[in-house]
């Protein structure tokens, strides 16, 4: 990025939130392996703009390049998925854990990509592809629903705790793949599907989404 590009970087960051309410920052910046303030202080003006190496980790955490930040190249129809090609879909090298939780890495790797037919994916969701990732499914806590070693697919642009739905969280460190409510007050109630297995109910701001299951697929 040229000198003026880190401030267009935040510039468009901040009309890229406008535009898409329901992706929050700070879910975001843990998807981008900062802390979950860090883009709030940078949209605040809090702190200084972004070297190059944060904001590709920023741009990449929302499907986007920094260009395409910067330049301001996308609006409100950047969540509408074009049909007319075959979509593409990022595999990441992390599994969500349907039990106790796996430790989460700092941010997700892409390892493939695999290719959905258009019109199943049109009829499954009208997001983005950039805006999907599939990840592996450990444990049995899920159960019946997810299995160990079933795939799912999330949405990362439907990140909002309001919404009632299978989730993949990251707290207490780690990774997880649970069903999710509104708890009392301020809190999320995080539950498993097979019943040997205990609900919690967690402070919101100790958890935090990384996309909503909106698919599975399972072994045979």
């Amino acid at each position: 990025m040229n000198s003026e590009e880190p401030d267009k970087f935040v510039e468009g960051l901040r009309r890229y939130f406008d535009e898409n309410p329901e992706v929050k920052p700070a879910t975001v910046g843990v998807r981008a392996g900062l802390s979950q303030w860090a883009i709030a202080k940078m949209l605040s003006g809090a702190t200084k703009s972004p070297k190059h190496q944060t904001a590709e980790k920023i741009a990449k955490a929302i499907g986007m390049s920094v260009e395409e930040v910067a330049g301001h190249s996308f609006d409100a129809a950047d969540l509408s998925m074009e049909v007319t090609s075959t979509p593409l879909i990022d595999v990441w090298n992390v599994a969500a854990s349907a039990g106790n939780g796996m430790i989460a890495p700092d941010h997700e790797i892409v390892t493939e990509r695999l290719a959905f037919p258009p019109d199943f994916l049109a009829r499954l969701t009208k997001t983005n592809p950039r805006h999907l990732a599939i990840i592996g499914v450990k444990g049995d806590s899920m159960s019946p629903t997810l299995n160990d070693d079933d795939i799912v697919m999330l949405d990362t642009s439907k990140c909002n705790l309001d919404w009632d739905g299978i989730f993949v969280l990251r707290f207490g460190d780690a990774l997880h793949v649970k069903r999710i409510a509104r708890g009392r007050g301020d809190t999320i109630q995080i539950i498993s599907d097979n019943q040997n297995y205990r609900a919690q109910e967690l402070p919101r701001d100790e958890v935090h989404p990384v996309g909503r299951v909106i698919w599975f697929g399972k072994k045979v």
